[in-house]
This record gives structure tokens, C-alpha cells and sequence, in this order.
């Protein structure tokens, strides 16, 4: 069975998150996803702890379960005790030892800039042996000349929606259900997160 991680912030979860699920699955042989919550990082700004975010994150996976689709919940790398940056490959090592096999990783098209200057990424293992879904974005011509083991998914529409977009939206309550599932935008509101 052919298995895909999620591995991001979800910081919180979107529709466009949702969006790419359902792509995945409607255009690629992937069987089961696996959201994968990464811990805080230096360069992102989480403004809300892990706990809040894990529980938007379980809201999330409700929902993705009630369409009946393939996904579980991994909450290794949100409650990780090291709470050090962790690296793509030691998230495709821990999968590999958990499932017995090597799974796919689902990235943005324009992280091909920044693979070859990842310095824990010895002998192009990133480009050559690991795994990987790419989604387009909007604004970004995919440029595949030093990749092997990847599949690039067509979607129907592309977006510049990412979390960092819903955060500024929250602050401004502006079309917020365009962006945001019902259950979870009730959560961030009763609970007044990113404000």
C-alpha cells in the first residue's frame, strides 16, 4: 500500500490542506495519509501552543474521517521530547522503522530551490532517494531537472491559501469561511487564537 506523509505546521488546518488530500487521493495510486504535526520551528511563528494546535489538528482529522477518507494521525513530532528542528530525513526514517516501508512526502513545488542547500542532505538523498508528492504553486514554474521518486499532482484550481494567510485573516475576521472549516474556526474564535 502506498502511503504519504503530511508533514507540516498545520498552523491551523485549511481547506486548502483539505483540498490537497482529496487531490492526492483522486490523482495518484496513495492509499493512506498520515498528518504528521511538526514540532515549532525557528523560522515559523507559531503564536499558539502545541496543545491549542493539536486540537485543531484533531478537529481537522474529525472532519477528513467523517468523508471517509484514508488518513491517521501521527503526534510523534508535535510532542516530540528532543524539541529540536527536525530534518525531512529523520521524519522519513522514523516512518520507514513505524510502517516497514518508505513513504511518499508531500512538499510545495517551489521547496525545489531550497533542497540542494539543506546541509543535513548527504549525497542528494532529498532529490535522488526520498519519496515525494509535489503540489504546484500559483506562481511557481516547477523545475524537476535533478529529481527522481516523485509524482507531481494536477489539482483543480491552485491557490496562494496557506496558513499564513488564514493567520491574517483571523485577525481581520475576513472571509473566514472560505478558508477555514465551521468546527474549527469556532474553536480558534471561542478560544481567541491568533488575535
Amino acid at each position: 500500500m502506498k502511503i504519504a506523509i503530511y508533514w507540516w505546521a498545520f498552523n491551523p488546518p485549511t481547506l486548502w490542506h483539505l483540498h490537497v488530500i482529496e487531490q492526492i487521493f483522486k490523482n495518484s495510486d496513495i492509499k493512506k495519509i498520515i498528518i504528521t504535526p511538526d514540532w515549532e520551528r525557528w523560522d515559523k511563528n507559531y503564536n499558539i501552543s502545541n496543545l491549542h494546535r493539536g486540537n485543531l489538528i484533531d478537529l481537522f482529522i474529525d472532519d477528513l474521517k467523517n468523508k471517509w477518507l484514508n488518513i491517521e494521525l501521527d503526534k510523534y513530532f508535535l510532542n516530540w521530547a528532543n524539541k529540536s528542528n527536525t530534518t525531512t530525513y529523520e521524519v522519513d526514517k522514523y516512518f520507514i522503522k513505524k510502517i516497514w516501508t518508505q513513504p511518499f512526502h508531500i512538499f510545495w513545488t517551489d521547496i525545489v530551490e531550497w533542497i540542494s542547500d539543506w546541509d543535513w542532505n548527504p549525497n542528494m538523498y532529498i532529490q535522488k532517494k526520498l519519496k515525494k508528492i509535489f503540489i504546484p504553486r500559483k506562481w511557481y514554474s516547477f523545475n524537476n531537472s535533478e529529481l527522481k521518486n516523485y509524482i507531481l499532482i494536477e489539482t483543480n484550481y491552485l491557490s496562494d491559501i496557506s496558513s499564513t494567510t488564514a493567520r491574517i485573516r483571523i485577525k481581520e475576521w475576513i472571509n473566514l469561511n472560505q478558508i477555514l472549516e465551521r468546527n474549527i474556526l469556532n474553536y480558534i474564535h471561542k478560544n481567541k487564537l491568533y488575535t
